[in-house]
């Protein structure tokens, strides 16, 4: 299992990843677009986000930073809007996290398989910490 930090942003998470990717000497592993990803919008993507970043992925040593630019109906304060990401191996083992961690918490998104993982969910937990799980998929090796 690990733990990646994920950057939310406010429609600049492109820009971000290069300037990271400068900043830190490394390349941009992956980026993909919302338009990227029209399966999670019921093929209903909106216009004004199409290009925003839906993922995108540096490595700085041997630490994984995740970005994305937030949906427009998510609420956005510049600096605070980090999650930690659960990079898991099996639907088990992340429906077993998702519980504990929603448990005096709050579902952001319940645990549900999606376009790009078997088993994905979000939740704030009691302490305010907001946590992204998803689980490996088999076809992303």
């Amino acid at each position: 299992m690990n733990i990646t930090p994920y950057l939310m942003l406010d429609g600049n998470a492109k820009e971000a990843a290069h300037f990271y990717a400068d900043v830190f000497d490394t390349p941009i592993e992956s980026m993909e677009l919302v338009k990227d990803w029209p399966q999670e919008f019921e093929g209903e993507i909106p216009q004004e986000i199409e290009d925003n970043v839906m993922h995108a992925h540096i490595k700085i040593g041997s630490t994984g930073l995740m970005l994305a630019d937030a949906f427009p109906e998510d609420e956005y304060v510049p600096g605070t809007s980090i999650t930690l990401m659960i990079d898991c191996k099996n639907t088990t083992e992340a429906k077993q996290l998702y519980d504990k961690l929603a448990e005096e918490g709050s579902v952001l998104f319940a645990f549900n398989e999606t376009g790009f993982s078997p088993g994905y969910a979000q939740v704030k937990d009691k302490y305010g910490i907001d946590w992204q799980i998803v689980t490996d998929s088999p076809e992303m090796d």
